[in-house]
């Protein structure tokens, strides 16, 4: 079968205010499992590419470039992945499943990808990558599948539509239900979520940050490990009170 992709192009976004979120609780959440382990299962319902070259005029300058040159003030493994693909000069921005991929060959981990998307530029993209298997197709129904047979692992959720609300949130409790820890990324958009879930808000204003038309994003994790969920509550909160003391005011760079 061939599947037709969405018009939906996450170039244009990367590095954005809501990537800055999702990926700083992602990247330490995958530290932290990988840390307990030799290897890790990652997976991602609505993977994107590889990596992204980050454009004069994007989105990233009121995410990313808002806290690039304060990096120095967070000890985070999203900051070590973006200094060793870059340096000094922001250049290039990692997808989600790279910042993972990097992370693993960091502490010299396996990590095995199973990651899914309807593009087939996407699926090409990772054929040359280590440690991946891309599917090309529906990436909620081939998780759900997956978590069937899989070792537990990590998996993150990234809805391309704020419709798909409910089947990323039926995907978190059908994930901690089979022994894996799960994140989902929502735009702040008057959702709703079950009580069982821990929730981490980031309002872009309030911290300085854009995020044009959407004034915030969440992330929910579902997860059995009680050490990681109180890990990520601790560093969504430092990293917030960061942002309000040294970015919010600063001049876009």
């Amino acid at each position: 079968m061939r599947w037709v992709s969405m018009t939906y192009d996450h170039r244009e976004h990367a590095g954005n205010a809501g990537d800055l979120w999702k990926h700083f609780l992602l990247s330490a959440a995958a530290a932290y499992l990988l840390s307990t382990s030799d290897h890790l299962v990652y997976a991602e319902s609505h993977a994107g590419y590889p990596e992204y070259r980050l454009e004069p005029d994007g989105e990233w300058r009121w995410g990313i470039g808002r806290c690039w040159q304060l990096r120095s003030e967070v000890e985070s493994p999203y900051f070590a992945v973006l200094e060793e693909m870059n340096g000094d000069q922001l250049l290039r921005y990692p997808g989600s499943a790279q910042i993972v991929l990097r992370l693993g060959r960091t502490l010299g981990r396996r990590v095995l990808a199973e990651l899914w998307d309807i593009s087939e530029d996407v699926g090409k993209s990772w054929r040359s990558c280590p440690g991946v298997h891309f599917h090309l197709g529906d990436g909620f129904s081939g998780v759900m599948k997956l978590l069937k047979i899989s070792a537990p692992g990590l998996l993150l959720i990234d809805p391309p539509s704020p419709e798909d609300h409910d089947r990323a949130i039926d995907l978190l409790t059908e994930a901690e239900n089979r022994g894996w820890s799960a994140m989902s990324w929502h735009i702040m958009d008057n959702v709703e979520f079950p009580e069982c879930l821990d929730l981490h808000p980031l309002t872009f204003h309030d911290v300085g940050l854009e995020g044009g038309r959407w004034r915030g994003c969440i992330v929910a994790v579902s997860s059995g490990d009680v050490i990681l969920r109180r890990r990520l509550r601790s560093c969504a909160e430092r990293f917030r009170s960061t942002l309000r003391r040294l970015v919010a005011g600063q001049d876009v760079v």
